[in-house]
């Protein structure tokens, strides 16, 4: 298999910057790794965060008996009406460095490929 595929492939289909590190590129993997792992930190955080601030919302209302579909949904409103922001910004890093990885992969493989031996 050619360098190229093979870091396009590491870096599209495992894990950002993983072509890069096999390729011998480890700086530059190292930065893909760390920008795709803060990415998906943050955006699991906020995800948990918002699920506990839901669930603690919920509770009352089920142990009152009184949750009912127009009561859960003006609460799903209620917290999605302050915004994505961070969650956003945490998915256009993951998605840019993903895509920026497997670009440089493929690069950097096919520098490689043309090197003669």
């Amino acid at each position: 298999m050619k360098e190229s595929t093979k870091g396009m492939l590491l870096s599209g289909l495992v894990y950002p910057g993983l072509g890069q590190l096999i390729l011998g590129r480890v700086p530059s993997g190292i930065v893909f790794v760390i920008l795709a792992t803060a990415g998906f930190i943050v955006l699991i955080y906020r995800i948990i965060q918002r699920a506990s601030h839901m669930i603690d919302q919920v509770l009352p209302l089920l142990a009152d008996n009184k949750l009912d579909v127009i009561a859960l949904k003006e609460m799903l409103s209620r917290d999605s009406a302050g915004g994505w922001g961070l969650e956003t910004i945490s998915l256009i890093v993951i998605a840019g460095s993903w895509l920026v990885a497997i670009g440089h992969a493929y690069f950097v493989g096919k520098k490689i490929d043309r090197q003669p031996g």
